[in-house]
């Protein structure tokens, strides 16, 4: 240990240069493993389907085990004991914020988490590297003076540490567009599989089977969903876990509709009929309004690579022959 503070404190600019940029490529190489690398998408699915079951089964095995223990007599708690269970209890609600918007992404496991919270605890290590390896490296950054160098160290530390959560909104968003766009399609599945004499969770697991390749986010969502209709015993709960895992409001409309079935009894083929009407409705609207807004989007190539040319071609001989008359 003494050996390393040593070096430190002795270390040249052209000894931190090398370390500094080292830490970068191992931190880049790091997050492009992470999020290039592919693996088997049906072992993956399988894997991540067994993995969600048996956290089901543990976290009800756990209620009932609390159920069943007697409520511990009221205690006066001190104030280092409020505040620790206040951070408890924030540091609870961060997690589950950030598990959910790791679902929404596509990533289920506990891993997954664990790698989330490393790369936003190592990210502005990183950005404090890059920018150290920049200034010294940079000509124009090397002369500047300590209030900017500050201010560069600390805009790189803070978009390092908002990029983890930039990525995976980015894959959020874009995975939840593809749920989106695939649902009409699974709900005329949907239609078919239920006017067969299908269950929900048998019709949803069978969907999923059709829509794999062709709509494989939602297809994953639905296989889940049926394991948990399966397994928990109320279906409100399964169908809510679709609404968290999708972060979705078409999901939540197509779940409020399921509800409002099984609550009254109507039948599942004629509820699911109207919701792919509706959709494929939405559909179309939705690709008129595109239509109707194209006109209005080419007018500033038009007006910026058009029109110049245009004016070229009409005014440039005229503006020729002025120039040999003069």
């Amino acid at each position: 240990m003494s050996a390393i503070i040593d070096f430190f404190s002795t270390a040249t600019v052209a000894d931190l240069v090398p370390i500094g940029a080292s830490v970068v490529i191992v931190g880049v190489v790091f997050l492009v493993w992470i999020s290039v690398i592919e693996v088997d998408p049906m072992r993956s699915r399988v894997k991540a389907m067994t993995t969600h079951r048996d956290q089901i089964r543990a976290r009800q095995r756990k209620q009932a085990q609390q159920a069943g223990k007697m409520r511990r007599p009221f205690q006066k708690k001190s104030m280092l004991s409020r505040l620790a269970s206040d951070l408890r209890r924030a540091r609870g609600e961060q997690a589950s914020k950030a598990r959910f918007t790791l679902a929404q992404a596509g990533w289920r496991s506990n891993e997954a988490l664990g790698t989330y919270i490393v790369a936003r605890s190592v990210a502005p290590l990183i950005g404090v590297a890059a920018a150290l390896t920049a200034k010294f490296t940079i000509p124009a950054l090397a002369d500047q003076s300590e209030l900017i160098t500050l201010a560069l160290f600390a805009g790189a530390a803070l978009v390092a540490f908002r990029a983890p959560d930039f990525f995976v909104n980015r894959i959020a968003k874009s995975r939840r567009t593809k749920i989106e766009r695939g649902l009409p399609d699974a709900l005329d599945l949907l239609v078919v599989c239920t006017e067969a004499g299908l269950g929900l969770d048998s019709a949803f697991d069978r969907v999923a089977g059709e829509i794999v390749e062709s709509h494989p986010a939602l297809a994953d969502e639905l296989s889940l969903t049926s394991v948990e209709l399966n397994i928990l015993p109320h279906r409100q709960e399964a169908l809510t876990n679709l609404i968290h895992r999708t972060g979705v409001p078409v999901i939540e409309s197509v779940v409020s509709t399921l509800s409002q079935t099984e609550r009254y009894g109507t039948p599942l083929s004629q509820s699911f009929r109207v919701l792919a009407s509706d959709f494929r409705d939405q559909r179309m609207l939705k690709a008129e309004e595109k239509a109707a807004r194209l006109p209005a989007t080419l007018t500033i190539p038009m007006v910026v690579f058009i029109l110049p040319c245009l004016f070229g071609v009409l005014l440039g001989p005229a503006i020729i022959n002025s120039m040999d008359v003069l």
